[in-house]
């Protein structure tokens, strides 16, 4: 601009002449320069004395996050093998079973068992009249042979004296297998019968029967006193063998003994080893 100015007053002074400023104004864009020359010319410049504003920081732009890289879906795993399945063992089959405390066992005696002819700890067998039947589907059949033993055998000595015969169940038998058991007699068919020998009682009778003889001849003096003395003692001597006699106990062939188990007993299965 004032390069411009210094010109314009060079012009001015230099050029009074007529001919040249009569051909400014033909030429309109030299004429336009100039006037806008003058304009700035004429412009005067102000001065403040203002410290330069500096311009506000500008916040960097926020990084824009970078999204995470996809990962690859994980493959599946093959699914593990199952496992061999050990079958369970079965259950072992029962072998053995139970007849239970208090059942009844009848059975009947294979011999005569006497006071007379039998001792303390004697034994006899008897069969089992019923099949009994017990857990697990074990049975003691009818015929199995159940075992007794005399525990008492007294004889009476007279009429008036007690005769005993006590016996017990201590073992069951069948398939081959011998089972104890613990057993209580409730009842068995016996009978009491005179023992003494006939011998002995013939003695008694003639005994009495010669006394009454003796008798009858010292009351009667004649043979019908005898004869009525010796009946007379003849009775009286059977009744003093009958009195006078040995009784017994009997458990007859084939007499009932019916027993109670006291305790259980276990007992094989037929077909168990």
């Amino acid at each position: 601009m004032l390069f411009s100015s210094v010109a314009l007053i060079a012009l001015s002074a230099c050029g009074g002449d007529k001919g040249d400023s009569a051909a400014l104004p033909g030429d309109s864009t030299l004429g336009r320069d100039l006037a806008m020359a003058q304009q700035d010319s004429l412009a005067q410049p102000q001065l403040q004395d203002v410290p330069p504003v500096e311009p506000a920081p500008v916040a960097a732009p926020a990084p824009t996050p970078r999204p995470a890289p996809a990962r690859p879906a994980p493959r599946p795993r093959p699914a593990p093998a199952p496992a061999a399945v050990t079958p369970a063992p079965a259950p072992a089959l029962p072998v053995t079973g139970t007849i239970a405390a208090g059942s009844t066992l009848r059975f009947a005696s294979n011999t005569k068992v006497c006071t007379n002819s039998t001792s303390v700890g004697e034994k006899f067998t008897a069969a089992l009249d019923e099949t009994v039947t017990g857990t697990n589907g074990v049975s003691i059949p009818a015929g199995a042979s159940g075992t007794f033993e005399v525990v008492e055998a007294k004889s009476a000595k007279n009429s008036n004296d007690a005769t005993t015969l006590r016996v017990r169940l201590i073992a069951v038998t069948y398939n081959g297998n011998t089972y104890p058991v613990e057993a209580t007699v409730q009842t068995a068919a016996t009978t009491r019968v005179r023992s003494a020998s006939t011998g002995t009682d013939a003695k008694k009778v003639a005994g009495g029967a010669i006394l009454g003889a003796i008798a009858g001849q010292i009351i009667g003096k004649n043979t019908k006193g005898t004869v009525i003395g010796a009946a007379a003692g003849a009775a009286a001597g059977t009744a003093a063998a009958s009195t006078t006699a040995d009784f017994d106990t009997c458990l007859n062939n084939g007499g009932s003994v019916v027993v109670t188990l006291d305790a259980p007993a276990t007992v094989r299965l037929p077909l168990a080893p």
